[in-house]
């Protein structure tokens, strides 16, 4: 998918190296669990492998189209919560790309190909810090659910349903 000023597309092996660099790196990571060592990071990308083969809006590179440089994802993962595995939305950039509206302008792509091939509910979890990521799930248009727990981590947990 090309938008006005970038390029969202599944994951392919040739992105592996950029990703796990970029599950590597601290500032990337902010607002999660924590960095990945190289093989957890290996192991972060193999999932968005897989679930690229079965989910037309998993997780994607989000690609800045005048530099050709891959500055983070936008796109849905599986997970589990409160027993059921369920597609979680999420977003993730590097640091000098935050703030320019890159994480809302894919999200709309991605979500866009959500609308054609998919029914059912969307979740999403933000760090209740992170204020900026709060506002761009709110121009997703997910709604504010709830506080949970997740893996001992509190997030706030939204959701967005396609019917």
């Amino acid at each position: 998918m090309l938008t006005e000023r970038l390029e969202v597309r599944l994951p392919d092996e040739g992105d592996r190296s950029r990703f796990v660099e970029l599950f590597q790196y601290p500032a990337f990571m902010e607002f999660s669990a924590g960095v990945h060592d190289e093989a957890s990071a290996n192991a972060r990308f193999d999932a968005m492998l897989q679930t690229a083969e079965r989910v037309p809006f998993a997780k994607q590179p989000i690609i800045v189209r005048s530099s050709g440089e891959i500055v983070g994802y936008s796109g849905a993962a599986w997970f589990e919560f409160e027993g059921a595995m369920r597609l979680e939305f999420g977003y993730r950039l590097v640091p000098r790309a935050r703030g320019h509206g890159y994480a809302t302008e894919a999200g709309l792509a991605v979500l866009a190909v959500a609308s054609e091939s998919f029914r059912g509910e969307l979740l999403a979890m933000i760090d209740p810090r992170n204020l900026p990521s709060q506002g761009v799930i709110g121009k997703l248009d997910f709604e504010f659910w709830k506080i949970a727990d997740v893996d001992g981590y509190r997030v706030e947990r939204y959701r967005r349903s396609f019917s």
